[in-house]
């Protein structure tokens, strides 16, 4: 089944310039703990022309198929006491691991995100 990014219409605000993962039937998330460096989910870029790859992983003793790519990293500075700043760039890049959307709170506490940031 081939992995798709979904976008939604420009009027829903809230998801504007983000993306849904899709293969199949299965949405994907991405858990906290899914990605290398232990950075913050809210700081991921899924690049428009991401490979992502499925893999076989057993969460909570069941086999699922898992997406595995490479993202990118927002700078992580801090905002407190910051109205505004200069945009960055995002030139680090993550190893990420997607999960189906069904499967996630199953290996601990930790952040989860559907809709993720669109780099083109």
């Amino acid at each position: 089944m081939p992995v798709r990014l979904l976008e939604a219409h420009p009027l829903a605000e809230e998801i504007r310039n983000q993306v849904v993962v899709k293969r199949g039937p299965l949405v994907y998330c991405l858990e906290s703990m899914d990605m290398t460096g232990g950075g913050s989910i809210d700081n991921v870029l899924i690049p428009a022309d991401i490979k992502l790859i499925p893999k076989k992983v057993i969460i909570e003793g069941s086999p699922v198929v898992a997406l595995e790519g490479k993202a990118r990293l927002i700078s992580s500075n801090s905002w407190e006491g910051i109205l505004y700043r200069p945009v960055s760039f995002a030139g680090e890049t993550v190893d990420i691991r997607l999960i189906p959307y069904y499967a996630w709170g199953n290996r601990g506490k930790g952040e989860m995100t559907v809709w993720m940031p669109l780099g083109r």
